[in-house]
């Protein structure tokens, strides 16, 4: 088992950026998506606000135009375009998503080969590139900071969210923005049907947020809408224990620590067998309840740790069927490689 330490990170979560098939608002999709079987998996409109500059925009695939659009969602929400002009060394950008660009990358590569290198236009080569969207949004905004792209397959979100915490931590930025996204096409689809794992997939998404420290927050007179207590990570190694069996270790070894009754297991459900890991951890944690985002929103390949934590800020803020009277809620996220990332999601506001 590889793993890293808890790392105290007391990082607030100031604002979400988000659109979907069903807009811009996340308590409207929470309420709407999962119910509404007729409604389109695919957003129509990249850019609802217009937050992004016209120009070029045909070159850009639609997980950067999602991935742009979000961004600028939570930094409008958050007044940080005055701060980005002043040190926009201070801002850094982080993308959470692996297999968004998976089309242009097939076409680009199918293009060439079949037709010719001089029949792909070189206008469309940075699609093909997984740092794509986050450098788009460096161009489009003006920011200079940190700029990561990471690859931890369905538990991405959440350790692009872990790498955002580490530089606020270490003081290389002032504020970090996390955005990842969800597309749907045929080759993605493809993938889906090889891994069987019975799930719907989600709708198309994006979500960003915008962490920070505690004091620049109260310096603005504004409030968190939620504080990122730990963040844990680790590679599970061992054959010899079961990646079920595993995660109840985790878990037990976490309400030594803090006092939580929930978890919302939300990205990676389909690398574990649900059903065995409910009765395992039932057994050992009978107080606590496990929720599962993607069997109400579907399959996430990307979002899912991001939109856990989304989801439990709905929790905290009464706008979920789910209650809990904790001050914590641990959003969990894994992925078939033996990736584990989770990160405990305090009540900002007792």
């Amino acid at each position: 088992m590889i793993q890293n330490n808890f790392s105290d990170t007391h990082i607030a979560v100031s604002e979400i950026g988000f659109n979907s098939p069903y807009g811009t608002e996340i308590n409207t999709y929470f309420s709407q998506a999962g119910v509404d079987n007729d409604s389109s998996l695919m957003i129509e409109d990249h850019d609802p606000q217009k937050f992004l500059k016209p120009k070029g925009q045909r070159f850009l695939n639609k997980a950067t135009l999602i991935y742009c659009n979000t961004a600028f969602h939570a930094i409008h929400n958050r007044n940080l375009a005055e701060k980005i002009d002043k040190a926009p060394q201070r801002i850094g950008l982080y993308d959470g998503t692996e297999l968004s660009n998976l089309e242009d990358c097939f076409i680009f590569d199918l293009t060439a080969k079949n037709q010719g290198p001089d029949r792909v236009s070189p206008m469309k080569a940075p699609s093909t590139i997984a740092n794509a969207a986050a450098s788009q949004m460096a161009i489009q905004a003006g920011i200079k900071g940190p700029n990561f792209s990471v690859c931890a397959g369905m538990a991405g979100s959440l350790q692009a969210v872990d790498i955002a915490s580490l530089h606020l931590k270490q003081g290389m930025i002032d504020y970090g923005v996390i955005a990842s996204t969800e597309v749907r096409n045929g080759y993605q689809e493809s993938i889906r049907k090889g891994h069987r794992n019975g799930l719907t997939p989600s709708s198309e998404l994006g979500i960003s947020m915008i962490l920070e420290h505690t004091d620049s927050l109260e310096k603005d007179g504004r409030k968190p809408l939620a504080i990122i207590k730990k963040i844990h990570s680790e590679t599970h190694t061992d054959e010899t224990i079961s990646l079920e069996v595993h995660l109840t270790q985790v878990l037990s070894n976490l309400s030594a620590f803090f006092d939580f009754d929930t978890v919302i297991f939300s990205g990676g459900l389909s690398a574990i067998d649900a059903e065995v890991f409910e009765n395992i951890l039932t057994a050992n944690e009978p107080t606590i309840s496990v929720l599962y985002p993607e069997n109400t929103f579907g399959d996430f390949d990307n979002v899912g740790g991001m939109f856990g934590i989304a989801y439990a800020i709905s929790i905290f803020n009464g706008k979920n069927n789910h209650q809990t009277h904790q001050k914590n809620i641990v959003v969990l996220s894994t992925d078939k490689t033996g990736t584990i990332i989770l990160a405990v999601i305090e009540r900002a506001h007792p």
